[in-house]
């Protein structure tokens, strides 16, 4: 099991180079970019991670879960990119085309799963975190994370938001909630954690 999980993805050069030093090469390599499209403002952040993927010539397909699909049967993939946005409607989106199911099966499988923001909160046991940022405006009642990590991760942390994460510490029993920089990135291998 091998998860690289981001605040930003590839953006910072650091994350990028320990990404890259996960593999012997990249030129045999195919990866699966998992995104949605609630708004048209979203499109700038596809162009941004076809920009990085670009750079580290790594060849891919774009998978769109808000479009009605079922992924049940989607082909394998060695990477799979999950990007960011809405938290709670990207796993109400996972769960309606199967792609929950993928990507479980997928890192079960040793399949590499690289998230971006709210990419790197459905992993954990839930995404009740993902409140602090977003707005669960679809009334998602199940929050239930992949339960890939026992980590709670969150992203995008300013010491502005220092508050509320201690708040959302304090009133749960179990798992550790990491706090990710945009400049960081934690590496889940096997149950063990690097942060980066």
């Amino acid at each position: 099991m091998k998860l690289l999980l981001t605040s930003t993805g590839l953006e910072n050069k650091k994350v990028r180079d320990f990404f890259i030093s996960q593999f012997d090469t990249l030129s045999d390599k195919k990866a699966c970019l998992i995104f949605t499209i609630r708004e048209e403002s979203d499109w700038q952040w596809l162009e941004q991670y076809d920009k990085e993927l670009g750079e580290i010539g790594l060849r891919y397909d774009k998978i769109n879960i808000s479009e009605e699909n079922n992924f049940v049967n989607l082909k394998e993939y060695d990477i799979y990119y999950v990007c960011g946005g809405n938290t709670f409607y990207i796993l109400d989106r996972m769960r309606k085309t199967g792609m929950d199911k993928v990507l479980i099966n997928a890192v079960k499988r040793e399949k590499f799963y690289l998230g971006v923001s709210a990419g790197s909160i459905i992993p954990g046991p839930d995404i009740e975190v993902a409140g602090i940022g977003d707005i669960n405006d679809i009334n998602l009642n199940d929050l239930a994370g992949l339960n890939l990590v026992k980590y709670i991760v969150s992203p995008h942390y300013t010491p502005i938001e220092e508050k509320m994460i201690e708040e959302f510490k304090a009133k749960r029993k179990e798992g550790s909630v990491i706090k990710l920089t945009d400049d960081q990135a934690i590496f889940v291998e096997d149950g063990n954690m690097v942060l980066i």
